[in-house]
């Protein structure tokens, strides 16, 4: 079984390098474009299905990457709840405590790591169980990104899940 990950492509918010959460914008026009080309790279690739954030600009990049491929979505898939921090510039908190599996920080409204974490790893286990043997795409958005490469890889001792970044359409491969 193979699962692709991709982050959704450009919107505004990410332009301006904030944290979007679950705002619900749209692609811009860099965003469609690098859709089109993720679509490009699956067109010869034997998918199965793709389950996607039900978020706008997950909805558009998953239909230009479809090539006809099913397409369900999952409130699973929704980015993390960013709370009091929404839209706020990503360089305007402390990243790294904001992203600490270890220091698992509870606050007033945005969602925990562990919290986060927990969503996504039952999302897989649930995945594994009901498409096994399947390839499926997941298109969804940069936190569900960053805590699916340290599911798989292993959470870092010190905590920390800042450290991988996620670009728009990048795509994550794993066996599973």
């Amino acid at each position: 079984m193979k699962l692709y990950v991709i982050r959704h492509g450009e919107t505004i918010e990410n332009a301006s390098d904030c944290l979007c959460g679950r705002i619900n914008s749209s692609l811009t026009e860099k965003g469609i474009e690098q859709a089109k080309q993720v679509g490009k790279y699956f067109k010869d690739k034997k998918i199965d299905l793709i389950i996607s954030s039900p978020l706008d600009r997950c909805k558009l990049t998953a239909q230009l990457i479809s090539n006809d491929t099913p397409i369900i979505y999952s409130d699973s898939l929704l980015g993390r709840d960013h709370g009091e921090f929404t839209g706020v510039p990503k360089n305007s908190i402390n990243f790294d405590d904001y992203w600490n599996y270890n220091k698992d920080i509870q606050y007033e409204k945005a969602e925990s790591v562990k919290t986060l974490y927990n969503r996504v790893a039952k999302l897989i286990e649930e995945i594994k169980e009901k498409y096994n043997g399947k390839n499926i795409i997941l298109v969804t958005h940069s936190g569900i990104i960053r805590v699916l490469y340290y599911y798989f890889k292993g959470i870092p001792e010190d905590g920390i899940l800042s450290e991988v970044t996620i670009k728009n359409c990048e795509i994550f491969e794993y066996d599973i």
